[in-house]
């Protein structure tokens, strides 16, 4: 995030129309220079690594409940860490944190998970007298009374009274007023200001967020101020989304090819991958109907117009700018283009000076790599930063990292950041929600490495028509889609095998078939096989039957692979299914889809309580 160290102002959206083709235009061009510099690079280290998203919470000593600590800086200035990094998110609240140096690949799942459990316990330690670090995807009270520890500087009126819906009495509350999530929830970095307003304005309307409501036997449907659209939870800001966390995990590759058709691999695992990580349930504290919130972060940046989302218009857009990628973007035997089966809007002038100005640097480009800037320079550029428009193309990356990294798409393809980088490029996973654990977080790391390693080099090959990606990742929102759903896979993955695909279970997709499909995870048995010699599947038998047997540590992925193998199978809730029934089973529960402060309150110190490691899921039930 080296885009964070400019602090200098931005242009509102109406400002940056003017410079937006020429922001555009050396987006395009810093891309190719970067391209030239790269294209070449063969790495034999390959390295990986992660990022997780954390809430930093406070709990009020009187009420007991929680609040979103805005002020969260002295973590920075406290953090002096040798294992890993903090950046600030989009929420004041928030941490982002990462490895301070890329994990080497050596497939020992020991390595991200000493550093996960070092990343908690190391911030813990630092919080302040009443802080707790909070690992849930989604705060259950944004916007529920009195939610937020205001900022230290903060000058604003004392908050207004909450009235509890279900009691009668009156908690001290915030303002309920936007500008409190735009004066005092967001970062004051001004980048996420920026895209907040500039999402706004050029949407010409405020984002419209709807999530299904979760039907109880008292669940009021009635049409309300705050809920006008009964039988959905109404949400109206950025934050809504944006204030969530997730975990992304980004594997470097031996060369640009390889890059390439990883990002396609990774567009149809990370379908499976969203339902597998589910841990979205409440929202504005009430249950949803949904187990993620994927569909949210679209809604909650989602900059077109009224027209652009109208399917009857001749400008319609069918995606917000986050969403699914529309476009694969390999060009190895295995693609076919009629798997490019859906509409996928591309910036036609873009691709054409970009072709252009490719000739002109005598830089050979194909066409699927030059329609994959066009499908990312279709948007407009959200945040410009006033003093840094006319700068170097042979210098720096800003103007094409401001379109690349406001383009928040299921996986993301991604070239050297900077010139003098000493990686080249890089896949990044991003549906995978948070996890409250660090065997859960190391489950996805691991599952997610390995998978790469299988892809690139046994180049197997798990390509489905694009709108397949969708219709799975639709399938993945809803509740308990894990164990209900079934998910379109190929029956066949090797390199050259025909090409089928069917709808299968999660269960089915990662375990395999008596048809003969052979499951994910037999793929990533057979490699380790073959990569270390090693018949990890029997070797974890022999641990189980003697504890004290010494085994190679690649053999310990399967404590982990067994996370992802048992929420598959139905033998482990989902953080979303344990969530929701940890709301149901309380006792204050009115069974009306309201999530009141206590039972938030006794929700968060379970789910803090589990993260440390002092108790386990069933301990709850």
């Amino acid at each position: 995030m080296g885009y964070l160290v400019d602090t200098s102002q931005t242009l509102g959206y109406s400002d940056s129309r003017s410079v937006a083709e020429y922001v555009k235009k050396h987006g395009i061009i810093q891309f190719l220079n970067l391209y030239k510099k790269f294209k070449d690079i063969q790495q034999d280290k390959i390295c990986w690594g992660d990022e997780i998203e954390l809430h930093l919470l406070h709990i009020d000593k009187d009420t007991k409940f929680p609040k979103l600590q805005l002020n969260n800086q002295y973590m920075f200035e406290k953090l002096k860490s040798d294992i890993f990094e903090l950046q600030p998110e989009y929420g004041a609240w928030m941490l982002e944190t990462t490895p301070k140096e890329p994990y080497e690949s050596n497939g020992d799942p020991n390595i991200p998970y000493n550093n996960f459990k070092a990343r908690r316990e190391t911030i813990m330690n630092l919080c302040n007298e009443g802080d707790v670090l909070y690992s849930g995807t989604v705060f259950p009270l944004l916007k529920v009374g009195d939610y937020f520890v205001q900022k230290d500087n903060a000058s604003h009126n004392e908050p207004k009274k909450y009235v509890d819906p279900a009691e009668g009495r009156q908690e001290p509350g915030p303002p309920q007023d936007t500008s409190v999530f735009r004066d005092q929830l967001l970062n004051p970095h001004p980048r996420y200001s920026t895209i907040g307003e500039n999402v706004r304005s050029r949407r010409g309307e405020k984002v419209k967020i709807l999530a299904p409501l979760y039907q109880d036997e008292n669940t009021s449907m009635e049409e309300t101020s705050e809920e006008p659209y009964p039988g959905f939870i109404y949400m109206d800001e950025t934050l809504f989304g944006t204030g969530s966390t997730s975990m992304q995990v980004t594997t470097a590759t031996k060369n640009i090819d390889d890059a390439r058709y990883l990002a396609d691999q990774f567009a149809v695992l990370s379908s499976i991958l969203l339902p597998l990580s589910a841990a979205s349930v409440i929202f504005k504290g009430k249950l949803a109907d949904v187990d993620v919130r994927w569909s949210l972060l679209g809604d909650s940046v989602d900059c077109r117009t009224a027209e652009e989302r109208d399917p009857n218009s001749s400008v319609y857009i069918p995606k917000s700018r986050w969403s699914t990628t529309s476009r694969y973007i390999s060009t190895r035997p295995q693609f076919k283009e009629e798997y490019n089966d859906i509409y996928c809007p591309i910036d036609e002038e873009m691709v054409n000076f970009a072709r252009d100005k490719a000739q002109e640097m005598q830089l050979d480009i194909d066409e699927s790599l030059l329609k994959h800037l066009g499908f990312l320079f279709f948007q407009d550029p959200m945040v410009i930063y006033a003093d840094r428009i006319f700068v170097d193309d042979n210098k720096l990356t800003n103007h094409f990292e401001n379109l690349q990294s406001t383009n928040w798409n299921n996986i993301r393809f991604k070239p050297p950041p900077k010139f003098d980088c000493p990686f080249g490029w890089r896949v990044e996973m991003r549906t995978v929600e948070c996890q409250l654990t660090a065997e859960e977080s190391t489950a996805f790391a691991m599952f997610t490495y390995f998978m790469s390693k299988v892809i690139t080099e046994k180049e197997i090959n798990l390509y489905i028509p694009i709108s397949k990606v969708d219709e799975n990742i639709q399938r993945g929102l809803g509740r308990d889609s894990i164990l209900m759903e079934r998910f379109w896979f190929r029956e066949t993955v090797e390199k050259d095998g025909p090409d089928e695909y069917r709808e299968m279970t999660i269960d089915e997709i990662l375990h395999g078939k008596e048809s003969g499909y052979v499951g994910l995870f037999n793929l990533i048995y057979d490699y380790i096989k073959e990569e270390y010699g090693v018949d990890i599947e029997t070797e974890w038998q022999k641990k189980q039957e003697d504890p004290e047997l010494e085994i190679s540590c690649v053999v310990e992925n399967m404590k982990y692979f067994e996370v992802l193998s048992q929420r598959a199978k139905g033998e482990r809730p989902t953080i979303a299914s344990w969530i929701r029934n940890f709301v149901l089973k309380h006792p204050k529960y009115n069974k009306d889809s309201v999530v009141h402060p206590e039972i938030a309150a006794d929700l968060i110190s379970a789910i803090t309580e589990i993260s440390d490691g002092k108790k386990k899921y069933e301990d709850f039930v």
